[in-house]
């Protein structure tokens, strides 16, 4: 069973399915336990469970999908909020939100990457070469922002990241956000190996700039 511990019920209950997505046990896009587990697993009464599950559905880290069950959105209830405040935003102006903070993030991560993330950063620079996805891109990015150990910046970089796709997925216009070359990533992957923040902050730099620069020329040549 769960522990949870005294105060407001809600909050507490909410709080330990936050902990369940946090420590990997509840994915995004995963179906949650039903119901009956739940308060199994919980230890609390329907009614407090219920109201905990509308909670998180508010902020939009979980899901509730009628006749089907309760799906995870997001890791936080930080990233639900800004998935769900910045997906009408413009894809543009996200990005450039991003980009103030990857730049950052790779000063930050130059200075203070430990062993242990040099080898999360050198996997995913191995497989973003390998695979060419943009989910492989996506997830070297999480590693230099991990590597940064600026919680802030962390919890903001994710909320941004699903915005992204978020906007994305509504987007009437398919393909709007350019796929770019892996090359791209190995000046920022060498600049944090050699823990040079001034040239980390500047690769960061070039390769968002190039990204935002691709997502112009794509929508001009479109309005032509």
């Amino acid at each position: 069973m769960l522990k949870v511990r005294p105060a407001s019920r809600v909050e507490q209950v909410a709080e330990a399915m936050l902990e369940q997505i946090g420590s990997g046990h509840w994915q995004v896009g995963d179906r949650i336990p039903p119901e009956p587990k739940l308060l199994e697993m919980l230890g609390v009464a329907r009614n407090t469970m219920r109201e905990a599950v509308r909670a998180l559905a508010h902020a939009g880290v979980l899901e509730i999908r009628h006749g089907d069950g309760v799906y995870v959105r997001a890791r936080t209830d930080t990233e639900g909020i800004l998935r769900r405040r910045f997906a009408p935003v413009d894809l543009l102006d996200i990005l450039t939100a991003r980009r103030a903070l990857e730049v950052e993030a790779a000063r930050s991560a130059a200075e203070r990457r430990t062993p242990e993330d040099l080898a999360r950063l050198a996997a995913a620079w191995h497989e973003r070469c390998s695979s060419g996805t943009t989910a492989a891109g996506i997830a070297f990015h999480r590693a230099v922002v991990d590597a940064s150990h600026n919680v802030v910046l962390i919890e903001l970089y994710q909320g941004l990241v699903s915005a992204v796709a978020e906007s994305l997925r509504h987007s009437a216009v398919p393909g709007e956000l350019p796929e770019l070359p892996a090359d791209l990533h190995e000046g920022l992957y060498e600049a944090i190996r050699a823990g040079d923040p001034v040239r980390a902050a500047a690769e960061a730099t070039r390769h968002l700039d190039t990204l935002i620069d691709a997502l112009r020329s794509n929508r001009s040549n479109r309005s032509n």
